[in-house]
């Protein structure tokens, strides 16, 4: 038996990726990042501003308790923040957040915080944005709000003040 000759051909066809193949994927990866980026920025501002409500817990707790006895939120002379002159009353701040103060205007309590410049809740100027954490009953709650200068926004408060 004789054995027919084969001819040796190599297969033409080559391996790997078409540049058109490529350019579409790199396409896809750039949409997904320009979604992806501004949420992120967001979910990090958020998670920053959510300091806002531990370094404010005590100072919350403080005032609902002055409101059970009284009935009333204290007056901002009564009751004061500390702004670090005197070990009584320590300044209050964290890692974002700058400082906090207390006043009641038209008979509310509200605790503006303002944060830090270098966190993630800046103007783009320089300035750290501002919330009021605001209640006229401290016992049934507090709701958080943009600050009456430089306001944090409204997509950017923490998921643990929104009403």
């Amino acid at each position: 038996m004789q054995k027919s000759a084969q001819l040796n051909t190599r297969s033409t066809k080559q391996g790997g990726f078409t540049l058109i193949e490529l350019m579409i994927v790199v396409a896809i990866i750039g949409v997904l990042a320009s979604i992806a980026v501004p949420q992120y920025q967001n979910y990090t501002a958020r998670a920053q501003a959510s300091e806002a409500l531990s370094v404010t817990a005590g100072i919350r707790a403080d005032l609902a308790e002055i409101y059970s006895l009284t009935g009333e939120v204290p007056p901002g002379a009564d009751y004061s923040i500390g702004n670090g002159n005197d070990d009584d009353h320590p300044p209050v701040e964290g890692r974002f957040v700058a400082s906090a103060t207390y006043a009641r205007p038209s008979g509310v309590g509200t605790i503006t915080v303002t944060f830090d410049p270098e966190s993630a809740l800046n103007d783009g100027n320089g300035n750290g944005q501002t919330m009021n954490i605001t209640s006229d009953d401290p016992t049934e709650g507090w709701v958080c709000e943009g600050g009456t200068t430089n306001p944090i926004p409204t997509s950017r408060l923490p998921a643990g003040c929104k009403e």
